[in-house]
Parts: structure tokens; C-alpha cells; sequence
């Protein structure tokens, strides 16, 4: 993941400048949960209301997407003993489609939304 096009803080999707992709932040600690953040996100690329868009259950359990990224995992970092207490965010992803979108979500929150 290029993570240069991803704004630090930014708390909604936004378009990476191409009709194919959309890139969105879920905020951890905010209200939405991650299933709505996803489902937001492939409503912009797709230009529909979300409400139009099938159930994200229909695909992924919400649920157990969030028991996966409920608490963002540290990794050690390269090279530093695991007792150090050095960490780094992990790079856990999740990948599915939903409503003919590729969907890519990263444990530091970012969700990646292509046109499959």
C-alpha cells in the first residue's frame, strides 16, 4: 500500500483522483463502526446512497471484522528484541468484495475501495 495517499486523521473517504478507487480512514475511537466506514466508502466510489447497497453481512461477518481489528495489534519492530517494548502498528489486512468492489482494510484503519 502506497501510504502516502492516505491523510493521517482524515475521518472520511475520500477519492484518490481516479473513478476507480476510494481511500477512507475508520476512526477507531469515533462512533461509526468499521462495517459502516466500509459500507460509506464503497457507497461513494459506487455514487449511491448506502442504504441502496446490499447488507455488508451478506458477505463478511461486521462482527468478527471487528474482534479482528478490535484492538490495533503491535508487531515488534525489525532487528529489536521483543522484550524491548519497541512496536510498530502491524500490518494486518483483510481482504473481500462487496457490491462489486475489492475492499481492503488495514489494521491502522485505512479501508481501500476498488472498482472489481
Amino acid at each position: 500500500m502506497d501510504e502516502t495517499r492516505v491523510s493521517q486523521g482524515n475521518t472520511v473517504g475520500w477519492n484518490t483522483g481516479t473513478t476507480t478507487e476510494v481511500v477512507a480512514r475508520h476512526d477507531w475511537d469515533g462512533r461509526d463502526t468499521l462495517a459502516v466506514t466500509i459500507v460509506t466508502a464503497v457507497a461513494q466510489l459506487k455514487n449511491v446512497d448506502a442504504i441502496d447497497l446490499s447488507p455488508l453481512s451478506d458477505v463478511i461477518n461486521p462482527e468478527a471484522l471487528d474482534r479482528v481489528f478490535a484492538h490495533p495489534v503491535r508487531a515488534p519492530v525489525v532487528g529489536e528484541p521483543t522484550d524491548a517494548g519497541t512496536t510498530q502498528p502491524a500490518r494486518a489486512t483483510v481482504r473481500f468484495r462487496y457490491a462489486a468492489c475489492d475492499v481492503t482494510v488495514w489494521a491502522d484503519g485505512t479501508v481501500i475501495v476498488k472498482s472489481a
